[in-house]
């Protein structure tokens, strides 16, 4: 159906990435990066599908320029992480749309990696598309638009705003990380990794992916809201209401907790192996 692949972006980490991938597929794949927008014109007139992957906040300019070219037999998609305002944009244009979101960043192998299909005028190509990135190795799920953004204010957005608001703590308190880090066990050392991991990424993205979700400030000032709650309880001692709330978001959980619980076992494990394999070439 389709056997060439234009990619918008694709000389960046996601670009690359899909790129070599694809081409390992056997599409031919085009690309262009942010000194070729005068090349845009000609991907686009070339390939029959083009994914954009550039930042969040120039997503929607890329979309104004290729609309001219853009015909009812091509399918446009992208891989933004918020899709309020590019899934809009993208159906002013004459083509088929599926938008997609991989819920990784670049690494070395994504298989078995999440992926999320949001096919907002699919037309004959949401099983094609749904079938390239199975074949790929990725699990795929498909939802709306509203859905996928909802979601990605507990993934992305809340998840990240804990994280930063736990590194702005340490800052702010003048924490001395070294002194902290001696007295950590395996599974803080791991939570103290996740908070390092999104901080040594780009500040940029971060700031879209908070600032350009529509869903986050509800979420954000329910955790508030719900913080306060439990810090009130702990400032009056009330332990039997805490216990039960306690027991009762541990219930909410169901089976989950306990595949986490193995899961979080087996990362600490993991992190233990790697101390222990850097103390030997420390030494």
């Amino acid at each position: 159906m389709i056997e060439t692949i234009g990619i918008i972006g694709g000389t960046g980490g996601m670009g690359k990435m899909f790129e070599q991938r694809f081409t390992q597929a056997g599409f031919t794949v085009r690309v262009t990066g942010s000194k070729g927008v005068s090349q845009e014109p000609d991907l686009v007139q070339k390939s029959q599908l083009i994914i954009i992957t550039v930042p969040i906040d120039k997503t929607i300019d890329v979309i104004r320029r290729i609309t001219p070219y853009l015909r009812e037999s091509h399918l446009l998609s992208d891989f933004t992480s918020i899709k309020s305002k590019v899934v809009p944009a993208m159906l002013e244009t004459e083509a088929q749309v599926i938008s997609c979101h991989p819920i990784f960043g670049p690494m070395n192998d994504f298989t078995g990696q999440n992926v999320v299909l949001c096919p907002a005028r699919p037309g004959q190509f949401l099983d094609w598309y749904t079938s390239l990135y199975e074949n790929l190795g990725l699990n795929v799920e498909v939802m709306d638009a509203e859905e996928h953004d909802s979601s990605m204010s507990f993934i992305q957005g809340l998840t990240h705003f804990i994280h930063i608001v736990f590194a702005q703590t340490l800052f702010s308190e003048k924490v001395d990380i070294k002194k902290l880090l001696a007295v950590c066990s395996p599974v803080y050392q791991a939570n103290f990794a996740f908070l390092c991991r999104i901080l040594s990424k780009d500040p940029h993205l971060y700031s879209c992916i908070q600032t350009e979700n529509p869903k986050n400030s509800a979420i954000l000032e329910a955790f508030i809201k719900n913080a306060q709650e439990s810090l009130d309880l702990i400032k009056k001692k009330k332990v039997p209401l805490f216990e039960k709330n306690f027991m009762d978001y541990a219930d909410y959980l169901g089976g989950f907790k306990y595949m986490a619980d193995r899961q979080s076992d087996f990362l600490v494990e993991k992190l233990k192996e790697y101390n222990l394999n850097r103390d030997k070439n420390e030494t």
